[in-house]
């Protein structure tokens, strides 16, 4: 039998002060031992697995948060040629020979 994510059995041996506490919680409950073992999983589980984030999530707090024109995001290849002119001219300008 192969079993899926909605589908496992588990056999497990409880010893000692395990299987105790075990009992106790069955008798103060009332849980059949199926459902203290998933109410146990799923406290467990609450407690120690890290939330899924998505992107949108991730990026919240970056969103809108920089500074810079209102019209950026329609116009930012004309502010990116700007800058870059100003860093690395995009025309050769010739040297003026003196000599000559």
């Amino acid at each position: 039998m192969t079993s899926t994510t909605s589908d496992i059995r588990i056999n497990a041996r409880l010893s000692g002060a395990d299987a105790a506490r075990f009992q106790e919680l069955l008798e103060i409950s009332g849980l059949s031992t199926s459902d203290l073992l998933r109410d146990a999983l799923r406290e467990y589980h609450a407690s120690h697995a890290r939330p899924a984030r998505d992107a949108l999530t991730l990026l919240a707090g970056y969103i809108g948060a920089g500074e810079g024109p209102e019209d950026l995001s329609a116009r930012y290849k004309d502010y990116l040629s700007e800058a870059l002119e100003e860093k690395i001219p995009l025309s050769v300008q010739e040297p003026h020979d003196s000599y000559r």
